[in-house]
């Protein structure tokens, strides 16, 4: 059976396996290479092709028999195939990938200005795609170029954002390459980065309701076009939308947010045992941070220190991807634990009749009135969730 693969330099937590299982029956695999490693594994591989990704959608070219008119107009090659005189034809289908993406979030560049932040492979595509979209003006943003980081201020009056840059990528999250408040005229925001599913650049732009548009679509978009590369076979846009769908309903942590007592940790618990997927009592884990219960914490340590620790806690676990997480009842009372469960996740808020939550052990319940509390909380339990759901029983 014909191989593939994925070749880069860090592919730990690539979705390109998962995302290749769902569009044809053959064995995918990665391969975590050194550049100066990248010769003599091509000659060797026993594989038909590959996909191509950080850092080395340029330096591949090097390597390759044939480029396709697409891939050497742009100046980078993401999707090798094994060729008739046996070596790698080059090809890029980020291309198609990056225009699909931008269509389906509804980002227009035609007449726009157009500021692309990095000078990588990737930049190359999005200066491509951008130029044939009609921009009518596109400025590279680079550490050192004559537009960087320094000067960036030139450029404010820009109207799409695009990053090509690894900034604010898994492990280092919620972390953007620049302050999108700077952009006054800003109309759209484009992140390459598929894991998180939501950038900080990107939740910084749903923020300021800016159409946004991230890196997975465009990641399944692209490995369509390279399995009809790979295979010689047609893959449809509605084949497209299913892939992704799929993908992203698997990676997105589903977290359950509302009042304590309103039984948040028995249903994530039992939603976890059902679709598979690691359990995360959030409250379980800074018990276990700082040796003491909850009560206690609040009783020696006071409110604030706990929900330091919350966030630190929240940070940490939701920076992974597929768990279902109960969280405190208190969660939403910090407004930066938004963006921590919102960058990986679909948000559940659990809802229960006032009369009906327990309150036993739980700090802040026994001590204030439970209406009042339910009161300054459900505004953000409602803002903050994507959909709710109400609990009869437990």
């Amino acid at each position: 059976m014909e191989k593939y693969g994925l070749i880069g330099a860090k592919l730990s937590h690539s979705f390109s396996p998962q995302i290749h299982s769902k569009l044809g029956d053959y064995p995918y695999e990665l391969y975590e290479l050194e550049e100066s490693q990248l010769e003599d594994f091509l000659d060797k591989t026993s594989c038909q092709g590959f996909n191509v990704t950080i850092p080395y959608k340029k330096k591949i070219m090097e390597f390759c028999t044939e480029i396709s008119d697409e891939a050497r107009k742009i100046g980078a090659v993401n999707t090798l195939v094994r060729n008739e005189k046996g070596g790698f034809t080059g090809y890029n289908t980020d291309y198609f990938g990056m225009k699909k993406a931008l269509e389906k979030a509804e980002i227009s560049l035609c007449e726009r200005k157009c500021i692309i932040l990095g000078s990588g492979g990737a930049s190359e595509t999005a200066k491509a795609v951008a130029a044939d979209c009609g921009a009518s003006e596109i400025v590279v943003i680079s550490r050192g170029g004559r537009d960087n980081y320094e000067n960036i201020n030139r450029h404010f009056d820009a109207e799409i954002i695009i990053n090509t840059t690894p900034v604010g990528m898994y492990p280092d999250n919620l972390v953007s390459p620049v302050n999108l408040d700077d952009f006054y005229q800003c109309k759209g925001v484009f992140d390459l980065i598929y894991n998180p599913n939501r950038t900080k650049l990107i939740l910084d732009g749903m923020r300021k309701s800016i159409p946004c548009g991230g890196g997975l679509f465009m990641l399944v978009a692209q490995a369509a076009k390279a399995r009809e590369l790979f295979g010689n076979v047609k893959i449809s846009e509605s084949e497209i939308e299913r892939v992704f769908n799929e993908i992203q309903d698997e990676c997105l942590n589903l977290i359950y947010i509302g009042m304590p007592g309103s039984g948040k940790t028995t249903l994530a618990r039992e939603k976890a045992k059902e679709l598979n997927r690691p359990f995360i009592d959030i409250d379980e884990l800074i018990v276990e941070r700082c040796g003491m219960s909850i009560p206690e914490i609040f009783k020696e340590q006071g409110e604030p220190i706990f929900r330091k620790v919350e966030s630190q806690v929240l940070r940490q676990v939701c920076k992974e991807s597929g768990q279902v997480i109960a969280t405190g009842g208190g969660v939403v009372t910090k407004w930066l634990n938004y963006n921590i469960l919102k960058q990986n996740g679909t948000i559940v808020w659990v809802q229960r009749d006032i009369a009906n939550l327990a309150t036993c052990g739980r700090p802040l319940s026994e001590s204030m009135d439970i209406n009042t509390l339910y009161e300054e909380r459900k505004a953000a339990y409602s803002i903050w969730s994507d959909y709710s759901i109400f609990n009869e029983e437990r």
